[in-house]
Parts: structure tokens; C-alpha cells; sequence
């Protein structure tokens, strides 16, 4: 097993008390070591002890130990910091497996809230250097202090490398060399100074700049004045950023005057992003580009571990952060996100529910498994009370009544209307007591609703969930065209209801699917934000024929904004971010938004006369013959009934007749 890191440590720790006490040259090959070894390592525990105090602390060579290094490093330990040591040479003459291993907890673990690098170079830069920096991802911790020490011939090469890109704060300690002036084409010499530079990322109109902060003669003490990291990204001074977007109202919309490809640069038309990007952008000082993702695409899964649409553009930097997108599990793998700052679920744009016939009201008091329950449960009263008869004739005998006559006798107790002759005996009397008892319940709660369901007419149930979709005869549905999370939502998803629906959605745009709904038996999918948009469009006011479902199914967290990874100007725009949703300004915004665009669709319409919708209420009515045509159905079915069963006695009678003669 290769060795962890903090088995490297003890040994650097052990090994370096010996070294330390060395007296020789330093790795540039001038001047004494141990005066510039005294100074760099005050400066060095004073940028630690103000700074980096209970930091991570990782500390990498890439020379051998100098004495230098050692002193660095016996300061720290003085001052009771731990450390994770790296010797890079040392590093990646180990197998891969090891180095992945050591890499691996090179940084500490999760709960490691501050983390730091203090690298020590010699006058030549090792092929070993850059790739460590690189190994190391330390592009993706843009907020990890890096302190350099090492020679002022490779601090521009250091300082700019792309391992560093995105490293807001970076110190680089020098021993200030110059040529000899006897001979100026001679080897650098070390003169009697150290000096301390600070890199910025946006301090020189916008892009990298390297300032001297202090100088001290080796004569003289240190004594540090200056404030080391100081650098907080409020002001990019005007840094040209790289922003992709598609275009998706009310969040982005944009123009493109010559469309020719996907670099074209896009104008913003007024959106919620667009709001927000200028509020971002005046307050941090930067400008942008907008432009498409190369193919188009949102971006979903590709092989070897790619992404398509706006995904792939941040994946591989081409772009610094993009305008809104969902963030997902598979996503955040591969990109940074801001907050979620607006949430746009998918609701089922149905009609309102039409209207029950009438002539089912008599019905309606009732659900469908009572009626079921009372038909039966008459009739096996009227049979209780045939064999109650029948057992007391047994043993009276006298006569009983028969099988119908008794089942007819319950019927005409549940409908208050019953014979003339109750039984005789008292079993039968007691139980057609508690009969009536019930019958008496039954009628009275079905003569007080059935008031209400013969003067309101009743609806059919709304449609609020992808079963109620599923479960109409007849019904049709579909949805705009499923790209990005909303494809994922469907495609992935394990519930049977969303899977049976999407392999039998249709694609439609906006204004098609609603056309599709105002016909009727069929129901729209779509984000919220389009419902807003266009059902007022179609409809004044805000009564419309549309019935949006209670239901909302999210797709993902919400709306965000994707960033590559490492991006050093996330944490500004996301605290910012954070303020507009605070204030409400978002949301204002939103409605703002939807409303101008609302407003403008209906004055391009011109003169064109806007539908209006008005709900019917009854109110207080008299009650008619199309309130109580159901009776009339009823008694008409019974009249048929009736004589279909006289022509059937008159047949069976006939034939009876003829038989006996």
C-alpha cells in the first residue's frame, strides 16, 4: 500500500531538524542561505499565523530539502500548524495507484472548511511542477491562498500558468535577483532583498495583474503592514465574460440579427435574466457575451462521459456560466450551479369540467356503490323475512306469504309506500321494524341532497394528475417538445402513471396544444410560466374555460444558473442572487415580465375582439321540467317495463291455454 500523506509528514518532520541545520548555497546558486531562510520564513509564518490559522496546510517542493524549505517549515511547526508535505519529484516517480492515493487525501476530507498551498521552487521550473498543480485540482478551489516561494526569472511563467486560473489569492515570495553589473549577460546573483508580489485576476482592465506589496533589505526586520489576500472579486474591472444561453421565455430571450452559427453574438431582449444579468454585471463590473450552445441542445448524457447543448459548453470551459438551467444530480457532476432563484413546475392544462346530465340527478345523491349496496340489501331483506314466515308456518301452521310478495314488501317499505297487512308473528314484525328504522335513514339523507343535485347541476371530476389523464375514455393529451430535464423527467422516471402517459405523448407547440384543449377531450402539459403567458392571450380577464391542475410536478430542483467548474466569480453572483430573491425582486420581476409580453400579444392583435368567458350560476330558480326530467325518464321506463311484463302474462297465459286443450 502506498504511503498516506500524513505518513509523508512525520517523515519530512523527522527529516528536517538534520537538514535544517545545513549552511550552503540555495538552489539558485548565489548568496548565503541562511539570512534570506530567516526573513522568508517570518514572512511566511506572519501570512500563516494572520491568515491561514487552523487552515489545511499543504506544503510541496520541488527541488530537494533546502535549508530554506526546512526553516519554512520548522517555524510552522513551532507554531504547533500541521501540514501535508509533497516532494512533486518524489510524487510521480510512484506507480499510479499510489499517487491517485496520496492525491486523493491530499486536501483533506469534506468537513475541511479552509485550505492553503505554500509551494517552493527553484530557479528552473520541473516538468514535475505544472502537472502536480494540474493533478491536484486546484483549479476547481478558486478560493484556496496560494503562497509561492521561489525566484523572480519563473514568477511571470508560475504566476500565469493555467493551473492558476481561476486562484484568487496568490502570493509569491522572491529573493530579487538581478544581473551583475560588470556582466549583464552573466547568471542572476542574489542580492541583499526579498520581495513579496500579489497576483489579481482582474486588476488590470479586466484581466491578470502581478504588484509588488512589500520589499525588506535582509539588514532589516520584517515588519508587515499590508493586508495579504485582499483581493474579494467586488469589481472585475470590466472582465469580458462568456455567457451561454437558449432561449427560454420569460427567463431569456434575445435577438440574433444575421443568423450564421452559433458564435454569432445574441442582444437580450428584456427577460428575467436579462434583468438580473444587468443588475449582476453593473454591480461587479464586468461585461459579457451571449451566445447559443454550439448544437442548440440543453445538454443531456453523451458517451465517455461527455454533454451535449449548454452542459457541454461549460464542461469544457468554452463558456464562463450560462443563463438559466435546471441543475440535476447527473449535471453538478460536471458543472458548478448558483442558487435556485425561480421554480417553473409542469401543470395539466385541461377545460373546466363540463356539466352531468340531468337526467342523472336522481342518481347523483347517492354514489354508485350505496345504490349497489341498497338494491341488495333489499332484497335479501324480503328473503330474512320469507324464511322468518316460513319457520313460524312450520310450527303455527298457518300460511305465509310468498317469496315476491315479500321481497315487494321491503320495496315498499324503502319507498314509504309499504302494504296494508304487515306480519303476524312477532319475529317478522321486529325485523320489519328495524327495517323501516333503516329505510327511515336512508330516505331522509337522500331527500335532502337530492334538492341540491336537482337545482345545481354537478360536474364531471376535474382533471388534477397524470392518472386522471389516463383514466378518461377517449383522451388525448401531449406537451411541448421534451428537451433537457423535462425529456429527463419523463424518460427516467420510475412512476408507471408519468411512463404510460410519455409513451403516448404528443408534441405540439404552445399555441397548438392550447387550440387542442379549447376542443376539447384532451389535456396540455407545460411549464407554469406558459400558462400564465398564454391563456391570457386568448381570454380577457381572468376567468377563462382553462382548468389548470392542482397537482405540479417539479422537474428537478428549479432554475438556476450553470457555471464551470472552479468559475472564481461564482460566490459573488451567488451571494447576489441570493439579495434579489431576498427583496422579492425576482418574483416582481417574473410578473413584470409575463405581463409586458401579455400585454404587447394583445396590441398586435389590433381590433381583434378578445374572447370572454362567463361561469353559469344558477342561483335561486324554480324547479322545471328540465330540472326533474329524470323522473319523466324514470316513469317512462317504468310505463315500458310494465308492459312489457303484460305482454309477457298475456304470451305465457296463451300458451298455457292452448297446451290444456
Amino acid at each position: 500500500m502506498p504511503p498516506s500523506p500524513y505518513i509523508l509528514r512525520v517523515l519530512w518532520l523527522l527529516a528536517w531538524p538534520v537538514v535544517g541545520g545545513v549552511r550552503g548555497r540555495d538552489a539558485e546558486g548565489g548568496g548565503l542561505v541562511n539570512r534570506p531562510s530567516s526573513q522568508v520564513e517570518t514572512i511566511v509564518g506572519q501570512v500563516v499565523e494572520r491568515h491561514l490559522a487552523r487552515c489545511h496546510l499543504v506544503l510541496a517542493t520541488t527541488t530537494d530539502p533546502t535549508p530554506m524549505f526546512s526553516s519554512v517549515l520548522r517555524h510552522l511547526a513551532a507554531g504547533g500548524q500541521t501540514s501535508v508535505v509533497v516532494e512533486v519529484g518524489s510524487l510521480f516517480s510512484q506507480e499510479q495507484p499510489g499517487r491517485d492515493h496520496l492525491l486523493q487525501g491530499l486536501w483533506g476530507n469534506a468537513s475541511t472548511n479552509c485550505r492553503a498551498l505554500i509551494l517552493h521552487v527553484n530557479s528552473f521550473i520541473t516538468a514535475f511542477l505544472f502537472r502536480f498543480l494540474e493533478s491536484s485540482a486546484l483549479w476547481l478551489q478558486p478560493d484556496t491562498p496560494v503562497v509561492v516561494i521561489g525566484g523572480r526569472r519563473v514568477m511571470d511563467t508560475i504566476l500565469h500558468h493555467a493551473s492558476l486560473r481561476n486562484t484568487i489569492h496568490v502570493l509569491y515570495l522572491s529573493l530579487d535577483s538581478h544581473p551583475h553589473p560588470h556582466r549583464p549577460h552573466s547568471h542572476y546573483v542574489r542580492s541583499e532583498a526579498v520581495e513579496v508580489f500579489r497576483r489579481c485576476l482582474y486588476c488590470k482592465d479586466g484581466q491578470m495583474g502581478i504588484h509588488l506589496l512589500q520589499r525588506w533589505n535582509l539588514s532589516s526586520s520584517v515588519h508587515w503592514d499590508g493586508t495579504v489576500f485582499s483581493e474579494r472579486l467586488e469589481n472585475l474591472m470590466g472582465q469580458t465574460l462568456k455567457v451561454v444561453a437558449l432561449e427560454y421565455f420569460p427567463f431569456v430571450t434575445y435577438e440574433q440579427e444575421n443568423v450564421l452559427g452559433p458564435d454569432d453574438l445574441l442582444t437580450p431582449v428584456d427577460s428575467l435574466d436579462s434583468r438580473v444579468l444587468t443588475t449582476i454585471a453593473s454591480h461587479l463590473n464586468f461585461t459579457y457575451e451571449l451566445r447559443e450552445p454550439w448544437d442548440g441542445a440543453w445538454g443531456v448524457p453523451l458517451a465517455g462521459g461527455n454533454w451535449s447543448g449548454i452542459v457541454g459548453t461549460l464542461q469544457y470551459e468554452q463558456a464562463d456560466f450560462s443563463l438559466n438551467l435546471t441543475p440535476s444530480p447527473e449535471r453538478l457532476e460536471d458543472i458548478a450551479h448558483s442558487i435556485i432563484y425561480s421554480y417553473d413546475p409542469l401543470f395539466i392544462l385541461s377545460l373546466k369540467p363540463g356539466t352531468l346530465p340531468r337526467y342523472l340527478a336522481l342518481m347523483r345523491p347517492y354514489a354508485d356503490d350505496v345504490w349497489v349496496m341498497i338494491i341488495v340489501f333489499t332484497s335479501l331483506a324480503g328473503l330474512v323475512l320469507w324464511l322468518l314466515q316460513k319457520t313460524w308456518s312450520s310450527t303455527s301452521g298457518l300460511r305465509f306469504a310468498r317469496l315476491d310478495s315479500t321481497i315487494f314488501y321491503m320495496w315498499g317499505v324503502l319507498l314509504q309506500d309499504p302494504p296494508n297487512h304487515p306480519p303476524t308473528n312477532i319475529s317478522g314484525q321486529v325485523f320489519v321494524g328495524w327495517w323501516l328504522l333503516s329505510c327511515l335513514v336512508m330516505t331522509t339523507a337522500y331527500q335532502s341532497s337530492l334538492i341540491a343535485h336537482l337545482s345545481v347541476q354537478s360536474k364531471y371530476p376535474p382533471i388534477n394528475t397524470y392518472e386522471d389523464v389516463l383514466s378518461r375514455d377517449g383522451w388525448s393529451w401531449g406537451s411541448h417538445e421534451l428537451v433537457g430535464t423535462t425529456f429527463l423527467h419523463f424518460n427516467r422516471s420510475s412512476d408507471p402513471a408519468t411512463q404510460e402517459l410519455y409513451r403516448s405523448m404528443q408534441t405540439y407547440k404552445l399555441k397548438d396544444g392550447v387550440e387542442r384543449v379549447l376542443g376539447g377531450a384532451f389535456s396540455y402539459v407545460t411549464w407554469e410560466s406558459y400558462i400564465k403567458i398564454e391563456t391570457p392571450v386568448h381570454y380577457s380577464g381572468s376567468n377563462t374555460p382553462f382548468h389548470v391542475s392542482t397537482t405540479e410536478y417539479p422537474v428537478l430542483g428549479g432554475n438556476s444558473w450553470g457555471f464551470r467548474k472552479g468559475a472564481p466569480f461564482l460566490g459573488q453572483i451567488r451571494r447576489l442572487k441570493q439579495r434579489l430573491v431576498e427583496a422579492g425582486l425576482i418574483d416582481w420581476w417574473t410578473d413584470d415580465v409575463i405581463n409586458n409580453d401579455v400585454r404587447n400579444k394583445k396590441a398586435r392583435r389590433g381590433g381583434e375582439v378578445v374572447a370572454t368567458y362567463t361561469e353559469v350560476n344558477d342561483g335561486q330558480m324554480v324547479l322545471g321540467l328540465t330540472h326533474l326530467q329524470g323522473v319523466v325518464y324514470l316513469l317512462l321506463l317504468g310505463n315500458i317495463l310494465a308492459f312489457m311484463t303484460f305482454l309477457t302474462e298475456r304470451l305465457i297465459h296463451q300458451i298455457i291455454v292452448s297446451g290444456s286443450e
